[in-house]
């Protein structure tokens, strides 16, 4: 057997044949089992080749407010508004001080990042903006928001639009002189509560006037004048459709939610004891509440001169509170990947190979949120760690939601919750939902920009509609067989729902019209994208994707065909890998002159220790890991060995491929073959990178 570094002693003709022709496991020895660590820095990176700030327009708002126009956010200008970005949570992750800022900003720019969420700024200071010393909720720290405003501003300055919910309705705790009955016992931001009680929904509307009208003084602008506030939210993840909320009211507020429905349902000449038990399962009741709530808030908000478009909250399961928040300027929906059902336990299953059958992969949630001509927006979504095969959902994830023309994508979390200020952060460790310096999330971040800022993907060619009258809605309380219904259509072509006053349609004697689409199961594990851009195999655990400017050939490729697209090549033995080669130019891969390749496999934390999987099928939710030991610093990156070859675009032609280092700085020039028409390389993980330069001239 000859091993990897023996190529070199191979005559450049019979390397290129034996490339071409023979299997892997005769052209090298075992596949490295090395780890080696890479942190990705929250820092600025002078002089890094991994700098996509040029996907950036600065300074965030220059064309003006963004506003909807034909399903999508555009600017005033009529320039296309597309997000690509990250959370801060805002547990202290919100307000670095002012050299923090500058840092940050330049460094979220440079990753591709142009829009940041501001979650959760409603916490008691010093985790959020509410002044801790008074006796009330209804004051600001002047720290704390002095900290936010220097963010804010460099965040636009250096490019970056920001969002985040107005209301103070997510993490706030009410205190006595607030006058809110049970301030103590109800759930952090009233949930559910606020949609109906009268005293905290003034005192929301009086913090979003305060909030917003609060003048910046590094801008010049009030939040209400500030064309880089993209858009804003009324809350998170707030609904009257969620056991989980409203289960927890107080008797005070149980009972008085209790008699505005029954005096709803006198007002509809309906008996409670012919129909429904309570409140609480009383669809049309619940629907309408929460509706006449978001349009007066939505009312609100532009009479105080709100100018950015407004959505409501970001958890539309069920079809009736997606109803009411397509009343809204934009929908939104938060689709997860293996989150965390209990701190020390997960699923850790690899989303590659579900079924894009399965309703509850990333792709199919969102799908659930789409509304005909509405932006679609993901204010939160992730895979999360420890799943051993987090690497590739970017790149899916960025991939599909071009395809379906997503307006905004914002990756939970960059930094924060639990107490994870800037302070100190080299010394920290990656963790369930903080991605800076996670190899698998932001070293692939930049990627995902240009597959989607870029617009490297087509969006889709065809469009499929499903129609709900609203009567239909009422009666649809189990929504699994909708989403059975519904799944796997966005990995093929656009999906969007469509809404109708009962008996304004024909629609049959369900309610309901379901698209025909032939393709979906054509086969069960495997859907190519009606653009031929994106391949998703499932049974095999394979991911490709092959536009002009960036080629992905990802996921459980140990031992696969050699793929070849545009004039480049990739062959590992390595079970789990992402190969990615982008242009750095406006060229396609094949004409470019500057390539960028991404390679990652499994990522960990140093002595991370985890349970055996407990399974019976790959798609069995009693797939659980523990986490035992979440482990601690470096974040370890498994070696990949493999090999490249890049096809020569002209008969004189030099390439040179130079090994990057965790801020995108070159660290030495790696051997290149050359014979038959093409240049070879070989990666290994004895390079301690997951970054290649190419340069050909």
């Amino acid at each position: 057997m000859f091993r990897m570094m023996d190529f070199k002693r191979i005559g450049a003709t019979i390397f290129l044949i034996a490339f071409t022709f023979l299997p892997m496991q005769l052209l090298q020895g075992k596949q490295n089992d090395e780890w080696f660590p890479f942190c990705i820095p929250w820092t600025y990176c002078e002089n890094s080749k991994i700098d996509f700030s040029f996907l950036l327009d600065k300074p965030a708002g220059k064309h003006g407010f963004v506003t909807v126009k034909d399903g999508h956010f555009y600017f005033e200008d009529g320039t296309k508004a597309r997000f690509w970005g990250v959370n801060m949570h805002s547990d202290k992750a919100c307000f670095p001080v002012h050299i923090q800022a500058e840092d940050i900003a330049k460094r979220l720019a440079q990753l591709g990042c142009n829009i940041v969420r501001m979650h959760l700024l409603d916490y008691g200071e010093p985790h959020g903006i509410v002044d801790s010393k008074r006796s009330d909720s209804q004051h600001f720290s002047d720290l704390q928001m002095d900290r936010l405003d220097y963010f804010i501003y460099q965040l636009k300055e250096n490019g970056i639009y920001v969002t985040f919910d107005v209301l103070g309705l997510g993490a706030r705790r009410f205190k006595e002189q607030d006058g809110v009955v049970d301030y103590d016992k109800i759930r952090s931001g009233a949930g559910g509560i606020s949609f109906f009680n009268e005293d905290i929904i003034a005192l929301s509307k009086k913090f979003a006037l305060d909030f917003l009208s609060h003048v910046n003084p590094y801008t010049g602008n009030s939040y209400l004048d500030e064309p880089a506030l993209s858009m804003i939210e009324m809350t998170n993840e707030n609904t009257l459709f969620g056991n989980w909320i409203i289960d927890r009211f107080t008797p005070y507020y149980k009972n008085e939610i209790d008699r505005l429905w029954k005096a709803w349902l006198e007002n509809k000449n309906r008996d409670s004891k012919e129909i429904y038990k309570d409140w609480s399962i009383d669809r049309e009741f619940k629907f309408e509440l929460q509706d006449a709530y978001q349009k007066d808030i939505y009312n609100y908000l532009r009479s105080i001169g709100v100018k950015c478009p407004i959505g409501a909250s970001n958890i539309p399961h069920d079809n009736l509170n997606l109803i009411a928040d397509s009343e809204m300027d934009f929908t939104d929906i938060h689709p997860y990947w293996d989150h965390p059902y209990k701190k020390t336990r997960i699923h850790n299953r690899a989303l590659i190979r579900q079924s894009h059958l399965n309703p509850d992969t990333i792709i199919n949630q969102a799908s659930r949120a789409k509304v005909y001509n509405k932006p679609l927006v993901f204010t939160e979504w992730d895979s999360i760690w420890p799943n051993d095969w987090r690497a590739l959902d970017i790149l899916t994830t960025a991939a599909y939601a071009r395809l379906n023309d997503v307006d905004a994508l914002f990756l939970y979390s960059y930094n924060g919750g639990w107490g994870m200020s800037w302070d100190d952060l080299e010394k920290k460790i990656y963790y369930p939902t903080v991605v800076f310096n996670d190899p698998a999330k932001m070293g692939i971040f930049p990627l995902g920009a240009l597959i989607f800022l870029r617009e490297d993907v087509q969006v889709a060619s065809d469009t499929y509609y499903v129609s709900y009258s609203l009567d239909s809605l009422f009666d649809m309380a189990d929504p699994i067989p909708d989403r059975l219904r519904l799944a796997g259509i966005m990995y093929l072509s656009k999906l969007q729902k469509k809404f109708y006053e009962s008996g304004t349609e024909d629609l049959g004697p369900t309610g309901v019209i379901y698209p025909n689409v032939p393709d979906i199961d054509k086969e069960k594990n495997k859907v190519v994208s009606d653009t031929g851009e994106i391949i998703r195999d499932s049974k095999k655990g394979i991911f490709i994707l092959k536009t002009h400017r960036t080629f992905s050939f990802s996921g459980f490729i140990g031992g696969e065909e050699i793929q070849e697209f545009n004039g480049i090549k990739f062959y590992t033995e390595a079970e789990f890998a992402t190969f990615t080669v982008t242009s750095l130019e406006e060229k396609p891969i094949s004409e470019s002159g500057h390539l960028l390749v991404a390679i990652l496999g499994e990522v960990r934390n140093k002595g991370q220790k985890l349970s055996p999987h407990i399974t019976k099928k790959i798609d069995d939710l009693r797939k659980d890991i523990y986490i035992l030991d979440k482990g601690k610093a470096p974040i370890l990156v498994k070696g990949i060995d493999g090999r490249v070859s890049v096809k020569k675009m002209k008969e004189k032609e030099e390439l040179k491929v130079f090994i990057l280092d965790e801020k995108g700085i070159r660290k030495t020039e790696l051997s290149v073959e050359e014979g038959l028409g093409y240049f070879l390389f070989n990666v290994s993980g004895m390079h301690n990178a997951i970054y290649y330069e190419i340069v050909r001239k």
